[in-house]
């Protein structure tokens, strides 16, 4: 079975020969599949309101275009905190993406809301692939006023107030192609149901091509409102909650501060990224091991992680508060692991996402 770092290698055209491009090809054929149905479940919505559920309090819905990884996650925690600010009580929907099971066939939390839960303690987080009905049990029972709806753009179901889709700067636009032959959930054109687009990393990319995304955006939402943002190294955390400076890791034995030695692993979608904002805070990273987006963590992965940092010299292990929580641990082996805590950073648009966000509110 073709694992995800190479089937992204095949989609993008990185990986060349005849047994890529022939799989290029039969995902090709696939998508016309995808497209129709993705067009006759979105006409359903556009045609007939009925099929649109609206509850009592305002629905804010964080999305995308694509699949993977475009740095939803630290939108989600700035906007809960400026909600939490206002002084209204907040409550995050989520579908519960890549959930084990409990023994009872309930749901357990996911990664990311495992993150969420210790980056935002005082919001509730439900699951379910039914957001109606996690909207109305959070309404009902924990006396939500204001519901985040996270990965909420195609999910049309449940209504919303404001429609924010996160757009990655690295690759904004799937390859260009639907899925599976691309990362494209829907077209581009479909960005015209959004109220405002927030595109991510943006300081891992030139302004030209920050520029044609805007205006690639904008030639289907004339006026749409755009932010842009990147994220921002903030601390290291172990799984207890222990905090060290970004610096803390570096060691200093004869007055120069050496770089420390890390091994980097992680399961996210866009672990490129990752290892890009891992090199900012200063460090030499020796080693790293990727994983498949949403991967839960083996007795054998951890194993195997562990071995592999002590041969390459690491004296730490590395890893996103998401792939932290999911390991539960301080250290592997007696090498101490530690989450790059990162902070959504405005470069444009801040006041302007505040101020649509606190007229929805009232």
């Amino acid at each position: 079975m073709i694992n995800q770092t190479t089937l992204l290698e095949i989609i993008s055209g990185r990986r060349r020969g005849i047994g890529a491009g022939i799989m290029r090809a039969l995902l090709g054929t696939l998508t016309p599949i995808y497209r129709l149905a993705a067009e006759r479940r979105n006409r359903s919505f556009d045609i007939d309101q009925k099929n649109v559920s609206k509850v009592e309090v305002p629905v804010i819905s964080i999305g995308n275009l694509t699949t993977g990884g475009t740095g939803k996650t630290p939108l989600v925690i700035w906007l809960c905190h400026q909600i939490r600010q206002l002084d209204r009580r907040v409550a995050i929907i989520s579908r519960g993406y890549g959930a084990a099971k409990n023994s009872d066939r309930t749901s357990k939390p996911n990664d990311e809301a495992l993150e969420l839960g210790q980056r935002l303690p005082d919001v509730p987080h439900l699951q379910d692939p039914n957001r109606v009905n996690s909207a109305t049990i959070a309404i009902q029972e924990l006396e939500t006023e204001v519901i985040v709806m996270d990965d909420g753009f195609q999910h049309r179901a449940l209504g919303r107030d404001i429609d924010i889709v996160v757009v990655d700067a690295t690759e904004p636009f799937g390859y260009g192609r639907l899925l599976p032959r691309g990362l494209l959930r829907e077209p581009v054109r479909n960005i015209a149901r959004a109220d405002f687009v927030v595109i991510s990393r943006c300081d891992q990319v030139s302004q030209t091509e920050i520029d044609r995304t805007e205006a690639t955006l904008r030639a289907h939402h004339r006026n749409l409102l755009i932010a842009l943002t990147k994220v921002q190294p903030a601390r290291w955390m172990q799984y207890d909650g222990q905090e060290k400076a970004l610096c803390g890791l570096s060691s200093s034995s004869t007055g120069d501060t050496e770089a420390a030695k890390v091994f980097v692993c992680c399961a996210i979608g866009n672990p490129d990224s990752f290892l890009k904002t891992v090199c900012s805070t200063g460090v030499d990273i020796v080693g790293q091991r990727v994983f498949p987006d949403h991967h839960l963590y083996s007795r054998d992965d951890i194993d195997a992680i562990a071995a592999a940092a002590a041969q390459s010299g690491a004296t730490a292990i590395v890893c996103t508060h998401k792939d932290l929580v999911k390991m539960g641990v301080n250290q592997f082996k007696g090498l101490p692991i530690y989450a790059l805590v990162a902070e959504i950073v405005f470069l444009k648009g801040e006041s302007e996402l505040l101020a649509v966000v606190k007229s929805t509110l009232g």
